[in-house]
């Protein structure tokens, strides 16, 4: 049974006893008590026609005393009065009780034989009656008599069954809404805060830990609920703690595994950068020479063409994976970002164009400020390339390459801040690889396709300048890179200006050459 039927039983029941209880007492009473009125009413009626009788007897006046007790018969509730001799011959007898005659006789003679009035309870006429007798002593000139007095009792029954009736309605009465109120009671102090629980704990059991309960309801299921979210709440915070510390390990781990499989890479990559690197050289320059010899026929060209990509392909994955297991340089001085930016979009421009694809650099101008950062313009050159690079390769059937120089006020660092973005019109990176994207040796490309050291390049050369790195999805639905470094706030000197600028057109002469 629930706890709250228990409680509304062990409300209603009692409340149903006492009103049970006080309807048998309370009806026991009335009865005693109607019965009670109904004889000291039968009484004085007794003596008043006691008085009357002998005062008419005295006057020998038989025809008074019947007019007298005729009179005393239409009195309310009385329904006749005989008179008996001691024989038990009848004097008189009223209307209504003729037929009664015999059995009011034999009470009669009963007074006489007792010496005393009787009083009783009797059924005539078909209902029932108060009977008493009163005694007459007349003057000596006449024999006593014995009149009987017939009181009606039905109405008393009457009464009494209208009154245990009100009672028994009032009681049901009382009892509905003692049920009433004691269900919603025990629904809104027991049920509910008990069954919000019981759910609560249920959820809890079954891994919720966010399950929360109303703290309402009996004091006691009220301190329940407050135990049950003080314990939901210290569970909660256990299992973060518990997922941060093994998101901290599996990251620590990862970290561990890229360290290591890092060192590999750089081990490799020393010793095939050695071993293959002057092969490679040969190969790229023997396909070149023979690719421009006079009368080379074009397919031949396009073979010979095919072989020098391929070459170049090698010597750059050879670069990067050097280049990623290599300690960092010293940064120089500063470079022009624009200038830089330019000195890419100018060296993919042909690759741009065999694949359909619009670049565009947007920014300041030539003749306006310049936009310097604190990077040398090698390592800001291989940034720019990588992602402009990717980018390009994202695009095989045409699209967009925009890249914007945003101004100073917009860089998340303020005004000591530069930033610039790379957008394509590409497929865009799926939203559960954003987080791994810049993870060495993971590539979204098809098989062979990439070798996943672009971006890590990227990330590790900005934020050993001090900046950072940000991809989201691009206003044309591909990616978009957002890339902050350290700004230049004075202009630097013409000697270092001239520096960077050389370093850049080294770069892109290597880039060429690779």
């Amino acid at each position: 049974m629930r706890l709250a039927h228990q409680f509304w039983l062990s409300l209603v029941v009692p409340i149903a006893m006492a009103i049970l209880l006080y309807g048998v007492f309370a009806s026991a009473h009335r009865k005693q008590v109607l019965r009670e009125e109904a004889t000291a009413e039968l009484r004085n009626y007794a003596t008043l026609l006691q008085a009357f009788v002998e005062s008419a007897l005295q006057r020998r006046d038989l025809a008074l005393v019947r007019r007298r007790a005729e009179h005393f018969a239409s009195a309310e509730r009385i329904l006749g009065i005989a008179a008996f001799t001691r024989e038990g011959e009848a004097v008189f007898v009223t209307k209504g009780i003729e037929r009664e005659a015999a059995r009011l006789g034999q009470l009669a003679r009963r007074a006489f034989r007792e010496g005393g009035d009787i009083e009783e309870a009797a059924s005539l006429v078909g209902q029932p009656v108060l009977l008493r007798t009163v005694s007459i002593q007349p003057s000596s000139a006449n024999q006593p008599l014995v009149a009987v007095l017939v009181r009606d009792h039905h109405y008393a029954e009457v009464l009494e069954r209208a009154l245990n009736h009100g009672l028994a309605v009032t009681g049901v009465v009382l009892l509905l809404i003692s049920a009433v109120v004691a269900g919603l009671v025990g629904r809104f102090t027991v049920a509910l805060p008990a069954r919000a629980i019981l759910a609560g704990a249920e959820r809890v059991a079954s891994g919720d830990l966010d399950a929360a309960v109303p703290e309402r309801g009996a004091e006691e299921l009220s301190r329940l609920a407050s135990a049950f979210n003080t314990m939901t709440g210290s569970l909660r915070e256990a299992r973060e703690r518990a997922v941060r510390e093994e998101a901290a390990r599996v990251n620590g781990e990862r970290k561990l595994q890229q360290a290591q499989a890092l060192a590999a890479a750089g081990q490799v990559a020393t010793s095939l950068g050695h071993e293959i690197g002057s092969p490679l050289n040969v190969i790229h320059g023997r396909a070149r020479r023979a690719a421009d010899l006079p009368g080379c026929p074009e397919h031949l060209r396009a073979e010979l063409e095919t072989i020098a990509r391929q070459s170049e392909r090698i010597t750059r994955v050879v670069s990067r994976l050097v280049s990623l297991a290599r300690p960092p340089r010293p940064q120089q001085a500063d470079s022009d970002l624009r200038r830089v930016i330019d000195d890419v979009v100018a060296f993919l421009g042909p690759e741009c164009r065999r694949r359909g694809i619009e670049p565009s650099v947007l920014g300041p101008l030539e003749g306006g400020a310049r936009a310097r950062v604190a990077l040398d313009s090698d390592r800001l050159f291989q940034v720019v390339f990588n992602l402009c690079l990717n980018a390009v390769e994202a695009q095989c059937s045409g699209g967009e390459l925009v890249v914007r120089v945003l101004p100073e006020c917009d860089g998340p660092a303020g005004s000591g801040a530069v930033s610039f973005e790379v957008a394509d019109g590409g497929p865009g990176i799926p939203a559960e690889d954003l987080h791994r994207i810049f993870e060495p040796f993971f590539t979204t490309k098809a098989a062979g396709g990439g070798s996943g050291l672009g971006l890590a390049i990227v990330r590790g050369i900005v934020q050993e300048a001090g900046g950072s790195v940000e991809v989201a999805a691009s206003s044309t639905g591909g990616a978009r890179f957002r890339i902050t470094l350290p700004a230049i706030v004075s202009g630097p000197p013409a000697s270092v200006e001239a520096s960077s600028e050389a370093s850049s057109e080294t770069s892109i002469e290597e880039g060429q050459k690779t």
